[in-house]
């Protein structure tokens, strides 16, 4: 991606930046947005938690609330206050929990907690009420990921001390399906619970407006008692795996650098730390500034068998995956030369291929990317903002 961009921004400002990039492509935010809604018969709300799944959360959010979404959903606290920084105005739904110190920021951040811990509502009935407004929140019932939420015996009784005590409005009601990509069996009897313990806030009069289970792969689970989704992995263009519902998705975020050096090493070199690797061959080496500091994982089968895409052909990694650097095997591709772009995941390889290489998922590659690696925004082809922590763009 990188190699062919054209824009606005100066160059020099971008040569000026961090080393690795991460290049996300806010066209395809838009059309994988635009898919999924047309694929679910109810309102998504989009996950933007941990930064958006590293793609950056407010320039996400403010991106998604643009296309409508309705809601949007984070992990923690902190993270929504991000969002209503970045001037986010939609109902942002605390998904991950909150300390007794936090509860502050949900009120002063019109916040909507998850209510999902037996300490919860007390705590958030009294702020309320010292406030001197109401406050909206979406209740959770545990229906088998064994996480957080009450169980299905008590929650219908949390959701009527809540609403009689006419401070808090339950204005969702959510589970968690632990296994949707890959046991249809144990998501059916998880809704199955789900749909029990929406008759039973239904017999006491409590009727959210928003009822949500399915995250991505949940999508294909989709029931008609069900009011509101929650994609996350499929919004940023990596399908769950192995079952995934029928939209066609495309990766919005590419990790890559350009290669900073090249030499020839004789036979039997050993390359990088422990000398794991080394040359059966005379081969070239090209050494790429991206380590697992970065993004690069470093577990698994990555430094022997992970690849990075230079040149239109793939390289195998070199030797032990560093903090800062990289090293790659070009000895069969000896057009490779400094100043290469060399991608470490985006369309090729897939971030689905580099997670098999290092034994993790999708999700863990994506939020791996490195704090220090700016995100540099495209839409129709030219850079359009950059979002770097060393620079004061």
């Amino acid at each position: 991606m990188a190699a062919e961009l054209k824009g606005e921004w100066d160059e020099a400002a971008l040569e000026s930046l961090h080393p690795a990039r991460a290049w996300v492509d806010l066209d395809r935010v838009d059309a994988n947005y635009r898919a999924l809604a047309a694929f679910s018969p109810v309102p998504l709300m989009p996950v933007v938690k941990a930064d958006a799944y590293g793609h950056g959360a407010t320039v996400l959010s403010r991106r998604l609330e643009a296309l409508g979404a309705p809601l949007l959903a984070v992990g923690y606290p902190d993270e929504g206050v991000a969002v209503r920084d970045a001037g986010v105005s939609v109902p942002v739904v605390v998904m991950a929990g909150f300390s007794r110190g936090q509860v502050r920021l949900l009120l002063e951040h019109d916040l909507t907690p998850v209510v999902a811990t037996p300490w919860a509502p007390a705590v958030l009935a009294d702020a309320a009420r010292a406030a001197g407004r109401p406050l909206a929140v979406h209740l959770k019932v545990d229906t088998g990921m064994s996480r957080l939420g009450f169980p299905l015996s008590e929650v219908a009784e949390v959701a009527s001390r809540l609403a009689d005590g006419g401070r808090v409005e339950v204005a969702g009601f959510m589970t968690h399906l632990a296994s949707a990509d890959g046991r249809p069996g144990e998501t059916a009897r998880q809704l199955d619970l789900f749909d029990e313990a929406i008759q039973q806030l239904g017999h006491r009069g409590i009727h959210p407006r928003w009822i949500h289970a399915a995250n991505s792969a949940g999508l294909a689970f989709l029931r008609h008692t069900h009011t509101l989704a929650r994609p996350g992995l499929l919004l940023y263009g990596l399908r769950p795996r192995p079952l995934c519902p029928e939209v066609a998705v495309r990766p919005v975020l590419s990790l890559s650098a350009r290669v900073s050096l090249v030499k020839d090493v004789a036979e039997g070199t050993a390359v990088s730390y422990g000398g794991v690797w080394a040359a059966s061959r005379p081969s070239r080496i090209a050494t790429v500034p991206v380590g697992y500091a970065d993004g690069v994982p470093r577990g698994g089968a990555m430094s022997a068998g992970g690849a990075f895409a230079v040149r239109g052909g793939r390289a195998r990694v070199a030797g032990a995956v560093c903090m800062d650097l990289t090293m790659l095997d070009v000895t069969d591709h000896p057009d490779v030369e400094v100043g290469d772009e060399a991608v470490v995941f985006g369309d090729d390889p897939t971030a689905w291929e580099v997670a098999d290489w290092a034994g993790t998922n999708a999700w863990d590659v994506l939020t791996g990317v490195g704090s220090r690696v700016p995100r540099v925004y495209v839409s129709g082809g030219r850079v359009v903002d950059v979002d770097s922590r060393y620079h004061g763009w």
